[in-house]
């Protein structure tokens, strides 16, 4: 294999977040971290769009990309709407500040249906319609353009959520929509009986990723995706392209013999953390770096907490690098 690119997609971790003690020492990834050439990139979405279509965005419709991902559809001709993406978070009130819970909230397509109906017949009349997603997210649609920064969610989890709140011009919009959302789900009958199975409450929805439906993709030929991500799914889709399943391990991916693939793999979704990341140590990281030492696959391309990690065949070879936490590296 030429090249294979893994995203971390969920996994962001700031500075002194975390202590090397509190986390699995990942010996495979260390030492692929430690031998490669390391650069700042910012958001791995923004970066793989260009990477892909040549396109360089202010502000990545993640919400109308990942829609397309999910449905297999564009929005429809004539019909001018704009999408942000809707997920069920938990909040907890502090003493000094309202904070996001360590852990996603995920819904079943039951709940789905009951959040959705109820939604729509309280906010349809002000120009705002909730569709099913995922599990994780539902798709917001509104026929008004908002101008508005927002904040990926998995970047905010076990912490303060004001400085991530909306912003921009009509940032405002949004947070209203959000207040007014989290008044209505305080005392929904869903949380309740999320309360009594003992389930974290689905007690606000963060409204984030928006902008208009994408219409510039090309059909360039593109390496193979393997992922379940609905915004990699969707970017490959409207580029038509062909979309692979999630492969369990490099071994099963390296099966097949073209020459480049993008992988995805997420970390923050799993309950147990630590065992997450030890896995896929054990399933992607050691394999590919005998792969890159024993000249199978000739670089690596991975991408992790805004930084872009290189690894060609030689730098595998550099022996005499002592392998640092993998921790110190990406923070």
């Amino acid at each position: 294999m030429r090249e294979l690119v893994l995203i971390f997609t969920d996994l962001y971790i700031a500075e002194g977040a975390a202590s090397a003690q509190s986390v699995p020492t990942l010996p495979a990834l260390s030492a692929l971290l430690t031998r490669g050439e390391a650069q700042c990139c910012g958001d791995w979405r923004s970066w793989i769009l260009q990477e892909v279509s040549g396109q360089r965005l202010p502000k990545v419709p993640v919400a109308s990309i990942s829609r397309a991902g999910v449905l297999r559809e564009q929005a429809h001709g004539g019909v001018r709407q704009e999408w942000w993406l809707a997920t069920p978070v938990h909040l907890d009130a502090g003493l000094t500040d309202v904070r996001m819970s360590t852990q996603p909230v995920e819904l079943s397509s039951d709940e789905w249906k009951v959040l959705v109906r109820d939604f729509n017949q309280l906010f349809a009349a002000d120009d705002f319609h909730l569709s099913a997603g995922t599990s994780f997210a539902a798709f917001l649609a509104t026929s008004t353009s908002i101008d508005a920064s927002t904040t990926d969610p998995m970047r905010v989890l076990g912490q303060g959520v004001e400085p991530a709140l909306p912003g921009g011009p009509a940032g405002k919009v949004l947070r209203r929509l959000m207040t007014a959302a989290q008044m209505w789900l305080h005392e929904h009958p869903l949380n309740e009986a999320r309360r009594q199975r003992g389930e974290p409450e689905a007690n606000a929805l963060w409204l984030w990723g928006g902008g208009p439906a994408p219409d510039w993709f090309s059909t360039r030929p593109l390496p193979r995706l393997a992922s379940a991500d609905s915004y990699l799914m969707g970017l490959w889709w409207l580029m038509k392209q062909s979309i692979e399943p999630e492969a369990g391990s490099f071994d099963t991916l390296s099966a097949d013999d073209r020459e480049s693939a993008v992988v995805s793999l997420e970390c923050m979704r799993s309950s147990k953390l630590a065992e997450r990341l030890e896995e896929i140590d054990r399933h992607w990281m050691a394999p590919v770096l005998r792969a890159l030492r024993e000249g199978r696959l000739q670089s690596l391309v991975l991408h992790m907490n805004d930084r872009m990690f290189r690894v060609r065949r030689l730098h595998a070879l550099r022996f005499w690098r002592a392998p640092r936490h993998w921790l110190e590296v990406v923070t």
